[in-house]
């Protein structure tokens, strides 16, 4: 199964509700193996089994069946990397329908979104990939996005018609229906929002072609840069997330961008490298670096990197250089070969989708 995963933003919009009762976010997403330091950028992305792992973890503390919902009372916007703008500047509802299709995978690469047009009614259908295991409550939390953003930007068009979840019927539905403003349909066999045909066309107030347009180059721009994001950076910057909590595990890496370790390293033998070899080039890379600040110890840059003791850093910081760690920085050695030379740290762009 391909790699699916999350914009980091996501993960910010629960992290604020749960903060919003009065639950402390930083434990769950720790429990969840997620890094908060960069939920707030967008060209992050969290692996479907972390995010699911947040969402699970959300929905035990918060001990509320509609925290989906809540969720959609807390998110902006800006936390979707321009695709609400975009629907906001299209010129018809149908069109602002069409681009939520098309650029549903810039929010998660989990879902498989389609219209489906009956007689009176055209559905949004949110449905998942092959192979992916969504958890009901995030498809339920983006289908209340969606619904509250529809209400909150054209709220002259009764668009929304009603709802439907696959989830059983809850044990109080009039809640469900108050928290979305429509009526909803339990055990549908489907999730899906329903929008009524008569304004499908309906000219709107928030149309900007032009807007509409350069949104749509920004978002897939946006999609091309995610597809050109190769396995080895992918689990290079796993790599460097997880080195300062210890031993970086392969099989942790490997469910982090969602695959077994048998085909993380079946993939990256196509890429010409291994995991090792990657765990020992982001080291090597680090090192430099931390040794030409002057604010670490020897001792702490070895934890930083993962190693279990300091003798283990020195080993192999002789073997990229032929030197100790503490000689190379006294001597901060000028002539050092291109290939011992410390080069950029790479950014840690993509995590590896889970709505």
């Amino acid at each position: 199964m391909p790699t699916t995963d999350t914009i980091a933003t996501w993960a910010q919009v629960i992290a604020r509700t749960l903060e919003s009762q009065g639950i402390a976010a930083a434990p769950l997403l720790q429990e969840a193996g997620i890094s908060r330091c960069n939920l707030h950028d967008p060209n992050q992305r969290i692996a479907l089994p972390s995010m699911s792992a947040f969402w699970r973890a959300a929905r035990r503390s918060s001990g509320d069946e509609c925290f989906g919902l809540q969720v959609a009372q807390h998110s902006y916007p800006t936390d979707f990397h321009g695709l609400f703008f975009a629907a906001q500047s299209s010129s018809t509802v149908i069109e602002a329908l069409e681009r939520g299709v098309r650029f549903a995978p810039v929010i998660t690469t989990s879902a498989a979104m389609s219209l489906v047009r009956d007689p009176h009614t055209t559905r949004m259908i949110y449905g998942v990939v092959a192979g992916a295991e969504v958890e009901q409550i995030a498809t339920e939390a983006s289908i209340a996005c969606a619904v509250r953003f529809t209400r909150q930007t054209w709220l002259d068009l009764p668009i929304v018609q009603s709802v439907r979840l696959a989830r059983p019927t809850p044990q109080d539905p009039q809640r469900w229906e108050r928290l979305l403003g429509c009526p909803v349909r339990f055990d549908a066999g489907e999730n899906a929002v329903e929008y009524a045909n008569r304004w499908l066309d309906a000219p709107l107030t928030t149309a900007n072609h032009a807007v509409a347009q350069g949104l749509d180059s920004v978002l897939n721009d946006y999609l091309e840069r995610q597809r050109r994001l190769n396995l080895p950076e992918r689990v290079r910057a796993v790599i460097i997330r997880y080195l300062p909590l210890g031993e970086v595990q392969q099989s942790r890496v490997a469910d982090e961008l969602g695959m077994s370790v048998r085909n993380m390293h079946r993939h990256l033998l196509k890429h010409a490298t291994s995991f090792k070899t990657l765990l020992d080039d982001c080291r090597r890379q680090l090192a430099f670096s931390y040794l030409r600040q002057t604010d670490c110890s020897i001792n702490e840059i070895c934890y930083r990197l993962g190693f279990n003791e300091p003798s283990s850093f020195n080993r192999a910081f002789r073997r990229w250089t032929g030197e100790s760690p503490g000689k190379w920085r006294r001597e901060d050695v000028p002539s050092l070969p291109e290939f011992y030379a410390p080069r950029p740290v790479p950014q840690s762009r993509a995590f590896s989708i889970a709505v």
